[in-house]
């Protein structure tokens, strides 16, 4: 895997690693577990 080049606001290259998308990932299912739950208690 190698790594993805993106700019940021003020058109500077970024490069985000794996392990940064990866753990993006991790972080932003935190929030929808906790949404599934909230919506699952709010329904019973």
């Amino acid at each position: 895997m190698g790594k993805i080049a993106t700019e940021n606001l003020t058109g500077v290259p970024m490069e985000v690693s794996d392990t940064q998308v990866l753990i993006a990932l991790v972080v932003a299912l935190v929030p929808a577990v906790m949404a599934l739950r909230l919506s699952t208690a709010l329904y019973k």
